[in-house]
């Protein structure tokens, strides 16, 4: 994929994570996640580790090169 592509994905994971991230239909009790986490807290950590990939993904090179001047 080309440079551009690379930025127009990372830019379309970024609005869609801050856009999941305002999360007001997970509002109240819900049922448990493996029988044992809150179905919020189950959100929230998944939410964290697509927020970690995005993050690796970002300074994986591909995002933010080594050398700013090398195209």
């Amino acid at each position: 994929m080309s440079p551009a592509a690379h930025q127009r994905l990372f830019a379309g994971l970024a609005v869609a994570l801050i856009v999941l991230h305002v999360d007001t239909w997970n509002a109240g009790p819900g049922p448990l996640v493996l029988g044992w986490l809150p179905w919020d807290l189950a959100y929230h950590l998944a939410w964290m580790a697509a927020a970690t990939f995005l993050v690796f993904y970002m300074t994986s090179g591909a995002i933010w090169p080594e050398d700013p001047d090398d195209p």
